[in-house]
């Protein structure tokens, strides 16, 4: 048995000063978020690992809908615990480029259902990264709108607050998706249903972090940092 030189082993790179090591507990963040898909930590750079959480509550007037993800990078999901759910608790998914998406709960109405998971996609190393959400015609599954976005990563991290583009996108979508033109089909003629994208609360997010970008800014501009 031969003892390999460990003076030419590979190692693994000095981590980056730009990005401090974080930890956060995936159930109190969840408690406290503004909406699905929140990202944990800061960091969305290119080349970053960025796990999004979800925390699903079934209802008596709960409608998560369906809608249909595409993504040029790849996602895994992972069930941080559920009851009344088709996912079970420590389940792991890898996704496919295109994937539907709704609230994993069994019965949407029933209030003891609960699923919370988190969905991770490793940004894009290099080269654009897009998305699209799409939704389908309930009754006949033509498609009703296909709103494509460009997700391309940050070259570098930063400490500012910034929106992510996934939100961003998805809250877009769900404005488009409930407009009279996009829920009337084209192929059927049949008024979809609205979609409920405050049961997503996408736009709520966005809201939060426009107001808390110009919050930053106005105490940067207060109190600016001496440079001397």
């Amino acid at each position: 048995m031969s003892i390999p030189d460990l003076s030419t082993a590979r190692r693994i790179a000095p981590p980056d000063p730009d990005v401090e090591p974080l930890k956060v507990n995936v159930y109190e963040q969840m408690a406290k978020a503004a909406s699905q898909l929140a990202p944990l930590f800061p960091y969305d750079h290119a080349g970053a690992i960025v796990p999004c959480g979800n925390v699903l509550v079934g209802g008596p007037e709960q409608a998560y809908g369906q809608f249909f993800h595409w993504n040029t990078v790849s996602e895994v999901v992972v069930c941080y615990g559920s009851h009344n759910s088709p996912l079970a608790p420590g389940q792991i998914i890898a996704t496919q480029n295109l994937h539907g998406v709704n609230s994993r709960l069994s019965d949407e109405t029933d209030s003891d259902a609960v699923a919370v998971i988190v969905v991770t996609q490793h940004q894009a190393e290099e080269g654009d990264q897009t998305e699209a959400m799409i939704a389908k015609c309930s009754g006949c599954h033509a498609e009703l709108l296909r709103h494509e976005y460009d997700a391309s990563p940050p070259r570098a991290p930063h400490k500012d607050i910034r929106q992510f583009p996934t939100t961003v996108g998805s809250a877009r979508f769900a404005e488009l998706r409930n407009t009279d033109e996009i829920r009337t089909c084209r192929e059927c003629g049949l008024v979809n249903d609205p979609f409920s994208g405050n049961t997503w609360g996408w736009a709520r997010q966005v809201a939060q972090t426009t107001a808390v970008q110009a919050a930053q800014l106005a105490l940067r501009q207060a109190a600016p940092v001496s440079s001397t």
